[in-house]
């Protein structure tokens, strides 16, 4: 017992190593190197308070960014020691869209007049589709009442029709590379995207035609 004891004493006495806590500032800095954003945009970060209890990275932290702007996450990766913080990331980018120039009437046809771009976050309207372009919502009808000002989305106004019901139009058939024109009758209104009977006037029989900006389009499997 008397042998071990010196080496219990100084081992007892060596003091103990700290480790030198990351700074929350490099962590920082290294999730907006990695999002390189344009000169037009802004981000805000949520809490890196967390990285003081990590030790301070030896390497070059990675940073990988998920999620769909505004709204992302970035996790900061550390090599050695090794350790992942995650961080809230929200991107604000301004871009015009298109908004309602004055009231709009719920089942008002939207006149090139009654819109206007303006400059928006991307905040505003997350989520949501809208149009940047006042030639892509001309036409549309507005799906419920909006004061001047409102953003003009694919949940407010619906795209313009293309067939009316009862209205008389030429069918592009598509078999390959083979492509033919008949004329028909749309037995219900459609707007681009939408699937819609027709009839054939010599027949009389119905059939499915798909809505395109060019008019009905059927194509044939070959």
């Amino acid at each position: 017992m008397r042998l071990w004891l010196p080496l219990l004493v100084f081992g007892l006495a060596q003091p103990a190593i700290s480790a030198t806590p990351q700074t929350p500032q490099a962590v920082t800095d290294a999730i907006r190197a990695a999002l390189n954003m344009p000169d037009d945009s802004s981000v805000t970060l949520g809490s890196v308070a967390g990285a003081q209890f990590m030790q301070a990275c030896r390497g070059k932290m990675n940073v990988t960014i998920t999620g769909l702007p505004p709204y992302q996450q970035a996790a900061v990766q550390c090599p050695a020691p090794l350790w992942t913080l995650y961080v809230a990331v929200t991107i604000i980018n301004r871009t015009n869209i298109a908004v309602a120039a004055r009231q709009i009437a719920a089942g008002q046809v939207l006149a090139p007049d009654d819109i206007r771009l303006q400059l928006e976050p991307s905040t505003l309207y997350a989520g949501r589709q809208v149009f940047y372009q006042r030639a892509a919502v001309a036409g549309s009808t507005a799906l419920m009442s909006m004061p001047a000002g409102s953003i003009l989305t694919t949940g407010n106004v619906a795209p313009p029709l293309i067939v009316s019901a009862g209205q008389t139009v030429n069918v592009t058939i598509r078999s390959g590379a083979v492509q033919v024109s008949i004329s028909a009758i749309a037995t219900q209104a459609g707007r681009v995207g939408d699937m819609i009977l027709l009839t054939n006037p010599s027949t009389g029989k119905h059939f499915p035609a798909l809505v395109t900006s060019e008019g009905p389009v059927v194509n044939l499997a070959f």
